[in-house]
């Protein structure tokens, strides 16, 4: 299981959807379809930040500041929204604007909404991240993996040991776990691409000169083998 899959399982699980919603008073349908495509893209930019000797060092400066052991629920019930308005900001860059209408555009929301929810969700995405990040600069081995139960859902409890090799039987208790099963991975990744890379290569436009992102990009590999480098 990728970085993208851990991230939408904690973020698209029906607690957090719910948390997000009641804060934000967007629809719970909604607030999946945004996340769905919102996530993949805000990886990809982290990925471009994180490329660059200062996005990096910016970003691994956050990912310290964000280490909240709360379930993901528990941290967008409790987040401070103008910490994550700073987050999406950071990350987004002068893109932010674009960014946000054509997320908008393409999920029926107001750019209001938009904002609403990826502020609200942008502490937990970061703490999930260094959560992730730890975890395999760590490289468990296998055999030490702790098992992973997913019956709730995931949360920063179960990734360490998914990260580490742990089982995902029980993921099809998330609403969206068909989609995040079939997103970027196997035989099944070319039938998704309207939500995957080709959704993504739109929405990014002329934030990435052009260029469609890869799936190591879109999937966190890249952002992931970046970030784990820097804390060795």
């Amino acid at each position: 299981m990728n970085l993208l899959q851990l991230l939408l399982g904690t973020l698209t699980s029906n607690e957090s959807i719910n948390a997000t919603s009641k804060k934000t008073g967007v629809s719970s349908n909604g607030i999946s379809k945004l996340l769905m495509m919102a996530v993949p893209l805000l990886i990809t930019y982290m990925t471009k930040n994180a490329s660059k000797k200062d996005g990096a060092s910016s970003l691994l400066s956050a990912l310290t500041q964000h280490t909240s052991t709360q379930t993901v629920s528990q941290q967008i019930k409790n987040g401070d929204s103008t910490d994550g308005a700073k987050i999406i900001a950071h990350i987004l860059g002068s893109d932010q604007k674009s960014v946000i209408s054509n997320l908008a555009n393409e999920t029926g929301l107001s750019s209001k909404e938009v904002n609403a929810v990826l502020n609200s969700i942008a502490p937990a995405l970061l703490n999930s991240l260094s959560t992730a990040t730890t975890a395999t600069a760590a490289k468990p081995k296998p055999q030490q993996s702790p098992k992973v139960d997913l019956s709730d859902g995931i949360d920063l409890s179960d990734l360490a040991g998914l990260l580490g090799g742990g089982s995902v039987s029980n993921v099809n208790s998330n609403p969206a776990a068909g989609l995040l099963g079939s997103l970027l991975t196997g035989a099944t990744q070319q039938q998704s691409s309207n939500t995957g890379l080709d959704l993504l290569g739109s929405l990014l436009g002329a934030g990435t000169s052009g260029k469609k992102p890869t799936a190591q990009q879109s999937n966190g590999t890249e952002l992931l083998s970046l970030l784990t480098a820097l804390m060795k």
